[in-house]
């Protein structure tokens, strides 16, 4: 099984420190698209990136 808490805690950092400087507006609305393509693609590289593993 994988472990996404960390990632989950990074985004949500990421998340609340990008909230800070939307305005309102269309702009915000393509910032907050980008945000998530950007997070999906990250955790689907993470998942395609094989890991070491402890075969002892």
């Amino acid at each position: 099984m994988a472990n996404y808490i960390g990632a989950g805690t990074t985004a949500a950092g990421m998340g609340g420190a990008g909230l800070l400087p939307t305005t309102g507006g269309p702009s915000s609305v393509w910032f907050w698209i980008v945000a998530f393509i950007l997070v999906s693609a990250g955790c689907a590289a993470l998942r395609l990136v094989p890991r070491k593993t402890d075969d002892g």
